[in-house]
């Protein structure tokens, strides 16, 4: 599959994002929102009160009901969407690089398709780089000329054009943090997950769980085989002789991982993603399911 084709795939298909988290807090001043946005959108009605500024009152619904009245309002947000996509080196093996490249492929341009702000980050072994947030077509492609040069193939990988981030400077409170990764590190083993537990109750946080077939579901064989496995580091493949009784441990602790990986996530109740395929019409169905389960959610 070529940059083209992946573009073919996507277009047409955006995923509705619904957040998970309100979109509106306390600031000072008249309005109730901090963030930027287009315009202001009631939120109710009640009686003026001793104190208020008389400036507030609308005459409309005064009229209406025969008392001062006073219309609540909020600023209509700018919503951001970050996406962060793993390159660390538990990544490389098998069809985990093909399957994130067309998940971020996909919500990345269904962030444009929404007219909202977006930005795409990239997690190495050791540090966390961004491309910046941006609105529109030429931003998109840009990220997506990225998103190829990194998790593609032909790609090299190559971070240039990234700064180092900390999310907290480059996403407000409540925006959605997508973060694409199988959560594991070199060894196999989760990774520690305690920083990314951290950041659920500042931002509307969905991990994407990035695993094949082939590791979520450990094939159980009947008779002893050959199968290969890939060395993270240097992508080279070894044939390792499986027993019946050996497929049925990697099996259960494969399983007994991902369970895991759940659970912590769970814990401040938060709803994991699970990608396993590349096809990207079938990813596009499940992506768009998961966030149609969100619907009316408040954080």
């Amino acid at each position: 599959m070529d940059s083209r084709q992946v573009l073919l795939e996507i277009r047409g298909r955006p995923v509705n994002f619904v957040p998970g988290k309100k979109v509106i807090s306390v600031a000072p001043g008249e309005w109730t929102s901090p963030y930027e946005g287009k315009g202001y959108e009631p939120l109710g009605y009640r009686d003026f009160e001793i104190g208020d500024d008389p400036r507030r009152i609308n005459l409309p619904a005064t009229a209406r009901r025969g008392i001062p009245t006073v219309v609540e309002r909020v600023a209509l947000r700018d919503f951001k969407v970050m996406v962060i996509i793993d390159r660390s080196s538990s990544m490389l093996v098998r069809q985990k690089l093909a399957i994130q490249l067309g998940a971020a492929a996909l919500l990345l341009y269904s962030a444009w398709q929404s007219e909202t702000t977006f930005g795409l980050a990239v997690k190495t072994d050791e540090k966390l780089h961004s491309f910046g947030m941006g609105i529109g077509s030429k931003h998109f492609y840009f990220l997506y000329q990225k998103l190829w040069e990194v998790l593609s193939p032909g790609g090299n990988g190559a971070l240039k054009g990234t700064r180092n981030i900390h999310l907290s400077r480059c996403l407000p409170p409540n925006a959605m943090l997508i973060y694409c990764s199988d959560f594991l590190d070199a060894t196999g083993a989760l990774v520690n997950l305690t920083a990314l537990t951290m950041v659920v109750h500042r931002y509307d946080f969905i991990p994407v769980i990035i695993q094949d077939e082939f590791e979520f579901a450990f094939p159980l064989i009947s008779h002893g085989t050959f199968i290969a496995f890939s060395n993270p580091e240097t992508m080279e493949q070894e044939e390792v002789w499986i027993s019946p009784d050996n497929a049925l441990r990697i099996n259960a602790a494969h399983e007994s991982r991902f369970d895991d990986l759940l659970s912590v996530f769970g814990t401040p109740g938060v709803s994991c993603l699970h990608l396993g395929t590349s096809d990207v019409k079938k990813m596009g169905r499940q992506i768009d399911g998961f966030f149609r389960t969100r619907s009316g959610r408040a954080g």
